[in-house]
């Protein structure tokens, strides 16, 4: 049933709640986190040639990715398990990316799609990037459809409610952070028409 404009489909260890929310997105996951000590005393210029020549780190430490559509714009959500650490990551890196330089790309790949998105920090020197390879579903084809150029992006927390029996719907719990970005550069692309040189191919490359 949908909840509050938000849709999810959870991954298969998770499956027993899928009737909650109806857009959630799972794949495989690994911890893969570097964070970089910023460099306060070059000048903006100097700081934006060591972020773009600095390789991106790639996450894939969460668990999904959730569509939110009731709101002015359609949201984009990653989801985390654990608040904690998702506002600390946020904090690190989104947090400090400026709105017209973060990229939000959908690269799709027979019935899956990556989920990339980058931008970086010249203040923090900051170049960290999230990735998430999951299934084509109708709420991504909703969002695809109806993104207006442009898209709210947010974290979210969907955890399991131990105090909840198998059996009951509300046995997940979905927190939306209040945290958020506009991005204006989307884009959705076909893997086998990238080039080789792109970041989308070599972060799909690095992150298979």
């Amino acid at each position: 049933m949908k909840k509050q404009g938000f849709c999810v489909c959870v991954p298969a260890c998770m499956n027993k709640a899928e009737s909650i929310l109806c857009a959630f997105e799972q794949c495989h996951t690994s911890k893969n986190m570097i964070y970089f000590t910023p460099f306060f005393y070059y000048s903006r210029a100097k700081l934006m040639d060591i972020v773009t020549s600095k390789p991106i780190s790639w996450f894939r430490d969460f668990i999904g990715v959730g569509y939110r559509y009731h709101d002015i714009y359609m949201n984009v959500i990653p989801l985390f398990e654990d608040k904690v650490p998702a506002y600390r990551l946020w904090k690190k890196t989104i947090d400090w990316w400026p709105d017209d330089e973060i990229k939000l790309r959908f690269v799709e790949q027979s019935d899956s799609y990556w989920l990339i998105i980058y931008g970086g920090s010249t203040y923090k020197g900051d170049n960290t990037g999230f990735v998430k390879k999951v299934q084509v579903s109708d709420n991504y084809k909703r969002f695809k459809a109806g993104y207006e150029n442009k898209a709210i992006l947010r974290f979210g927390i969907y955890k399991e409610n131990p105090k909840k029996k198998d059996h009951d719907d509300r046995r997940y719990n979905l927190e939306i952070l209040k945290k958020s970005k506009s991005v204006y550069d989307i884009a959705f692309l076909k893997y086998e028409e990238l080039s080789p040189e792109s970041i989308e191919w070599q972060c799909i490359e690095e992150n298979k």
